[in-house]
């Protein structure tokens, strides 16, 4: 059938790791017939969970894309990782939906993940689902598990489906709009209505009127229609429902069991009518002469955004892509504007999995992907060669831990590298840098284990033997009081000699203005054509420091006086002159150290608040604020030194028995002095001997 843009529902799973959205994805799969049989995890034959380390370690590290047929619509299901270590796939993810479904634990409600995800969503000011899964498993309490929604998010929660009892005395589901049961069932079968059980009507009355009073908040006639008649039919009620989920003035909640096939066909049914299309949705457009929205619309031009990249063995580079406006075609050719690159789409594919099948067409709205586009990257917009834009790219958080990394050899180490920029390329929240300072390649990412995933790939596809330690902090030195010097390099061997003169006052700037330079020369004591060799030599002393040999900033320095030679002067006889001038001017200045602070918030529960408070003192951190989220987990934000957090994202799961998450980002440059002073500086003497 003919895909087009008001019959798609791009829908990213999410939730915190272990909630069963892997096997759930498996169940629509089945129920939408694109497979025979529903796999378990631990099978490691799942269309989501397909490579090696996916497999071996049984957890979703990719954010796969899968599609189905449902009741005349077209389904894209993008189902991402729960571990906070790969939440740039999440993020991908939530860029090219128009709907979350929420996957949350009957036994465990709300978990941190679930709060940081529900906070992207509210960023992102998108629609959600609730999907309260595992409600056969031991602990599960449906009630509990909506007060805690309930309680953590202030929203108004609906429930469409409700349970048969709970754990061990689970039954099955009842679903509230078309009043019917559906029994649990060996996970090979599908779902059949059935009878509500006779001691359940109550309830379902009772809850059913709660879920039509919402409903008919969703639109103004139906709120006179429910006034006059006190119900409301099967399709107003859907109606209603829809029109409050996608003006996000709700969020439905249904459960089920994925494992045993339990209520996925409701949840089916409620995304294929209730959940947003991309038609209408608005895009950020840019382009020369500014921004301007854009709606999703087959009509018009080709323009596309590309979301997530892979690099596969066997059909190369592949760029998964969302398609703004028009209809791509395969022999289209495109413009990649940062690239400044035409390009030829040779195939357009959609995926099962690791699977892909070539199509005719993509609408606007629809996912699928390209090949063997060198050019392509993530970020990246595809275009009319006519109108050159870009569209918003993703926003990714900062790396929280890194390691510095060398092989074994300058063979190994190009061999190297060469996977790194690979994985960079895929994972943009993995990230490989040299540092000059400190002369590093550092590799950074979300964690412990994201970096041991990518690094043990490489281990296994390169064969390569790869060393990491802790990395060494990129400190800034600067000065603290005004100050002045006269510098003259003079230098005669025969011939021309070397001569310039330059006096020079420096003052500190505001923390963060790094550099000002003014010429205050009067009379034409030094040439205007000697000034660039001047600011060269100032910006080389400041490059190579003072102290501990690291970049100085937040100096304003100004050339009050000079004196050349007719003959002898020269550009490089003034930078250098240039260059001694600062280091005595320096050495008069007060010149202290500046250590990086990183912003850090954690998320934990209220139990280790103590220790993490303890722990972050230790660190010579300083709390900003605390914050309880409800249910138990509470945020802490603390600004804490770079150099005490190398190890943070090992020693914080040590502290809370792996079950907090922390994000943190640059905030600012601090002075240090005294011992911890000391000990840089020793350092970095020792590094150069």
């Amino acid at each position: 059938m003919s895909i087009t843009t008001d019959s798609i529902r791009n829908v990213a799973i999410a939730g915190h790791g272990g909630t069963g959205k892997t096997t759930l994805l498996e169940q629509i799969l089945f129920n939408g017939g694109v497979i025979s049989k529903a796999e378990s995890v631990d099978s490691g034959k799942t269309v989501s969970d397909y490579t090696d380390e996916e497999i071996e370690r049984k957890l979703s590290i990719h954010t796969t894309l899968s599609s189905v047929q449902w009741k005349d619509n077209h389904l894209n299901f993008l189902d991402t990782p729960g571990s906070s270590d790969f939440v740039g796939e999440v993020v991908a993810a939530f860029r090219c939906a128009e709907i979350g479904l929420m996957v949350v634990s009957g036994s465990s409600g709300v978990q941190i993940e679930t709060i940081k995800l529900w906070r992207r969503l509210n960023n992102r000011n998108m629609p959600r689902i609730v999907f309260l899964n595992m409600m056969d498993k031991d602990r599960a309490d449906y009630e509990k598990a909506l007060s805690d929604l309930k309680e953590k998010f202030k929203v108004t929660f609906v429930p469409v489906t409700i349970p048969i009892g709970n754990g061990n005395g689970y039954k099955g589901m009842i679903n509230l709009i078309e009043k019917n049961a559906y029994l649990i069932h060996d996970s090979s079968q599908k779902d059949a209505p059935s009878d509500i059980p006779a001691d359940m009507n109550d309830k379902v009355e009772e809850m059913r009127l709660t879920m039509i009073e919402a409903a008919a908040e969703g639109d103004d006639d139906l709120i006179e229609k429910y006034f006059e008649a006190g119900t409301l039919t099967e399709d107003e009620i859907r109606l209603g429902l829809t029109e409050g989920l996608r003006a996000n003035k709700l969020v439905p909640v249904l459960c089920g069991s994925a494992e045993n096939n339990n209520g996925i066909a409701s949840l089916l049914n409620f995304l294929s009518y209730a959940a947003p299309s991309p038609a209408a949705i608005e895009e950020t457009m840019k382009m020369e002469e500014g921004e301007e929205k854009i709606t999703i619309s087959p009509e018009g031009p080709v323009s596309a955004m590309v979301y997530k990249t892979s690099i596969d063995q066997f059909s190369g580079k592949l760029s998964f892509i969302k398609v703004i406006t028009g209809v791509l075609k395969p022999d289209l050719e495109l413009l990649n504007p940062r690239a400044g690159k035409k390009e030829r789409i040779s195939k357009i594919f959609k995926t099962e999995g690791k699977r892909i099948d070539d199509v005719k067409e993509l609408v606007a709205g629809d996912l699928g992907l390209v090949t063997k586009i060198d050019s392509l990257h993530t970020n990246d917009t595809l275009c009319d060669a006519s109108k050159e834009i870009t569209f918003d790219p993703l926003h990714l958080p900062q790396p929280v831990h890194s390691l510095a990394i060398s092989a074994a050899s300058k063979k190994e180490e190009d061999k190297m590298n060469q996977f790194l920029n690979r994985a960079a390329e895929e994972d943009l929240t993995f990230q490989l840098n040299y540092n000059k300072e400190t002369r590093e390649t550092v590799i950074s990412g979300m964690g412990e284990l994201h970096i041991n995933i990518i690094l043990d790939k490489i281990r296994d596809k390169g064969k390569i033997d790869m060393s990491t330690r802790v990395p060494r902090i990129a400190y800034r030195e600067t000065i603290t009081k005004s100050a002045d010097a006269e510098y003259t390099h003079k230098k005669q061997s025969g011939g021309h000699g070397q001569y310039g003169r330059v006096t020079i006052q420096i003052k500190p700037l505001p923390r963060g203005d790094y550099y000002s330079f003014t010429n205050a020369i009067k009379g034409g004591s030094i040439s205007k054509g000697y000034m660039p060799g001047i600011e060269k030599g100032l910006h080389e002393a400041m490059d190579e420091g003072f102290i501990a040999g690291y970049q100085t900033m937040d100096i304003g320095i100004t050339v009050v006086d000079g004196k050349e030679h007719t003959v002898d002067s020269s550009e490089m006889s003034f930078k250098l002159a240039a260059k001694g001038a600062l280091k005595d001017a320096v050495s008069k200045a007060g010149a202290v150290l500046l250590e990086p602070v990183m912003k850090l918030s954690v998320f934990a529960e209220e139990q280790y608040m103590g220790d993490i408070l303890s722990d972050l003192s230790s660190r010579r951190g300083r709390v900003l604020g605390q914050e309880a989220l409800g249910g138990g987990i509470s945020e802490i934000d603390a600004v804490v030194p770079q150099a005490e957090l190398l190890s943070y994202s090992i020693d914080l799961r040590s502290i809370t028995s792996g079950t907090a998450s922390f994000e943190m980002e640059f905030d600012h440059y601090s002075p240090i002095s005294g011992k911890i002073a000391q000990a840089v500086i020793q350092a970095s003497e020792a590094g150069k001997e």
